[in-house]
């Protein structure tokens, strides 16, 4: 009897150990929902090969060293500190496995969603990756197409890339001051769909879903005070030119 019983709590243990295990991997994997993607990368008008893509929350995640080195930039992996480093010409931008955070020539951006490891390869945000580089982000609906077109700012050199994230009914960074010619990207991270339009007319994106970016220039200096079309009495701000 005794050793039926022990058996009995052996076996009890081990299926408990077991479901545990499962419980454990089904979280880890809900934490992250990856579809794989068959969108085309076009760059300069030419395909730019990856070996695969992912969409998270409507956003696209390539992986980074294939497109890094598409779009001519060199890489860097720091295995002790889980980090990335990506420099194209004299800028250099790092970001860590897990974070959101990336660095942009020491200063302090925030990414649609984490670098992560998909398939053993490490992912990151595409149009982050493109747009911090000074390429422009065109999605092709009709062709399922991604154009990545890359611009020289020979003609106004002061001109960067700045991120406005769309969360809690609010333009996060939205009061910001940029250089004459800049790009500001808006990403939605709210469930509803929120979209950016200038007071005086000069602008406006299309309602912008889940994780969807849309991105605007302003090469003429002046302030711009813009809102949310559909909820334009609790979302204002004003991006001032210089």
């Amino acid at each position: 009897m005794r050793k039926s019983g022990l058996i009995a709590c052996l076996c009890m243990l081990l299926w408990m150990m077991g479901m545990g295990s499962t419980a454990a991997e089904a979280h880890e994997m809900s934490m992250v929902t990856a579809v794989k993607s068959n969108l085309k990368l076009m760059l300069n008008g030419k395909p730019l090969q990856v070996e695969e893509s992912y969409l998270i929350d409507n956003a696209l995640f390539v992986p980074y060293r294939a497109f890094a080195e598409g779009i001519g930039a060199k890489v860097n992996y720091e295995t002790a500190t889980r980090t990335v480093s990506v420099k194209k010409d004299a800028k250099i931008v790092r970001f860590q496995l897990g974070s959101s955070e990336a660095m942009v020539d020491g200063s302090s951006q925030m990414m649609v969603g984490p670098a992560q490891i998909i398939h053993n390869a490490t992912f990151v945000h595409a149009r982050f990756l493109a747009e911090v580089f000074g390429i422009q982000v065109q999605y092709d609906k009709a062709a399922h197409t991604v154009n990545l077109v890359s611009k020289q700012s020979s003609e106004n050199p002061e001109a960067k890339t700045y991120y406005v994230t769309i969360e809690g009914f609010q333009f996060k960074g939205g009061n910001i001051t940029v250089e004459a010619g800049s790009t500001i990207v808006f990403t939605n991270k709210d469930k509803v769909k929120h979209n950016a339009v200038a007071v005086d007319g000069s602008f406006k994106l299309p309602l912008l879903a889940t994780g969807e970016s849309g991105s605007i220039t302003l090469k003429e200096p002046g302030e711009y005070d813009y809102f949310c079309e559909l909820h334009k009495n609790a979302m204002q701000a004003t991006i001032t030119v210089k």
